[in-house]
C-alpha cells in the first residue's frame, strides 16, 4: 500500500510539473488545462505504468512525458476540416477533390465538406508525430501543431515549413485510409504490401491509369479505386497538384528535403496505425 501511494505521488509530481510549466507558455496553456482537468484520471492510470527506480524509471519518465503530450493534444484538437488539406495555395483544386471524395453537407449559406474519421485521424497524426520522447527543440513542433489543429484557434505567426509537413501528413493519413477501405486484405498482407500498393496507386493516378477515361470500360483492378480519394486525384487538371503532393511525401527519404521529418519511420507509423485502427 505504501509503495502504491509512493508511485502515485511520483506520478502526480510529474503531472503537476507539466501543468505548471505548460501554463506559463501561451501555446501550451490549453494542454495544461487538459492535464489539470483529467489529473485524477491520469494519476490512477499512469502511476503503476510509468514509475519505479533506476534506468527504468528514467525511461518511464520520458515515456510519460510523451504520453502526456499526446493525451492532451488529442483532446484539445478541434478536428480536421477542408483547410487542413490545402497545399501550394491550391484551394479550389483541393475543394473540388474533397467534394467529390467526401461529399458535402448542405447549409443555409454554403455547403460544408464532411471530412470523415476525424477523431481517429487526429490520433494517428499525434501518435506518429509525438509518440516518442519529446526533445526540448521539438516544443516548436507542438506549438505549430496546436496553431493548426487546436479548437482555440490560430495565434501568432505560423511556421510554414511545419504547417506544410502537417498538412502533407493529413493527406498521407487519408490516402492510407482510402487504401485500406478498399483493399480489405492489406492488414493481413502486411506493411510491405501496404507501402507498395500506396506507391502504385499514386503513380497510376499520376499516369492517368487508375480511372479509364472510356466510361464504358472499368478502370484499374475492375474500377474499384474510381470513387476513392486516389481516383479523384486523377485528371490532367489535378496532375500538377498530385505531383507536388507526392514530392511532399518524400518517398525517396531525401534528408535535404523540406519534409525531412516525413521519412520512412513516419510513413511506417502512419501505415501501421491506419492498419490497426481501420483494418
Amino acid at each position: 500500500m505504501i509503495r502504491v501511494r509512493g508511485q502515485q505521488d511520483d506520478t502526480a509530481a510529474l503531472i503537476d510539473n507539466h501543468i505548471r510549466v505548460w501554463s506559463t507558455i501561451p501555446a501550451f496553456a490549453p494542454l495544461a488545462e487538459i492535464l489539470l482537468r483529467d489529473r485524477a484520471i491520469l494519476i490512477g492510470r499512469l502511476s503503476r505504468e510509468f514509475t519505479g527506480e533506476g534506468p527504468e524509471h528514467r525511461s518511464g519518465s520520458d515515456a510519460l512525458r510523451a504520453f502526456l503530450v499526446a493525451y492532451a493534444l488529442e483532446r484539445t484538437c478541434s478536428g480536421i476540416d477542408a483547410g487542413h488539406f490545402v497545399l501550394f495555395k491550391e484551394e479550389e483544386t483541393v475543394q473540388v477533390i474533397l467534394e467529390d471524395s467526401f461529399g458535402v453537407e448542405p447549409g443555409a449559406d454554403w455547403d460544408t465538406i464532411v471530412v470523415p474519421h476525424q477523431e481517429r485521424a487526429i490520433r494517428v497524426l499525434v501518435k506518429c508525430l509525438f509518440g516518442k520522447r519529446l526533445k526540448p527543440e521539438r516544443a516548436r513542433d507542438v506549438s505549430a501543431f496546436m496553431q493548426l489543429f487546436s479548437r482555440n484557434g490560430h495565434t501568432g505567426k505560423s511556421d510554414q515549413d511545419r504547417v506544410m509537413r502537417y498538412k502533407s501528413m493529413v493527406w498521407l493519413v487519408y490516402l492510407a485510409i482510402a487504401l485500406i477501405a478498399v483493399e480489405k486484405g492489406a492488414t493481413i498482407r502486411g506493411l510491405d504490401f501496404f507501402s507498395g500498393k500506396f506507391r502504385e496507386l499514386l503513380d497510376r493516378a499520376i499516369a492517368g491509369g487508375l480511372i479509364n477515361e472510356d466510361s464504358r470500360k472499368p478502370g484499374f483492378e475492375g474500377g474499384k479505386w474510381e470513387d476513392t480519394l486516389f481516383g479523384w486525384l486523377q485528371g490532367e487538371d489535378r496532375k500538377p497538384f498530385l505531383l507536388k503532393l507526392k514530392r511532399q511525401f518524400n518517398l525517396e527519404n531525401r534528408l535535404e528535403h523540406a519534409n525531412r521529418r516525413l521519412l520512412a519511420e513516419h510513413r511506417k507509423c502512419v501505415f501501421e496505425q491506419v492498419m490497426a485502427l481501420f483494418g
